[in-house]
């Protein structure tokens, strides 16, 4: 069980290393700032949150528990 929660959160992090080194060679080669219109802000700001209450909800339908 151990090997397995290290090897996810092992792919985790080389996922994020990744994602990480592209956007800091993209910036590199892009010097100028990022203007993003409002759409992408808006939905980087509510649809984790939303996804993360849809999940709680979902998970918590069955389980005859206020709380």
């Amino acid at each position: 069980m151990f090997l397995k929660k290290a090897a996810i959160l092992a792919s985790v992090w080389g996922i994020s290393l990744l994602i990480s080194a592209l956007l800091r060679v993209w910036g590199q080669q892009h010097p100028q700032p990022l203007q993003p219109s409002a759409v992408p802000v808006l939905a980087l700001l509510f649809v984790p949150s939303g996804l993360m209450a849809g999940w709680l909800l979902w998970s918590s339908r069955g389980s005859g528990e206020s709380e």
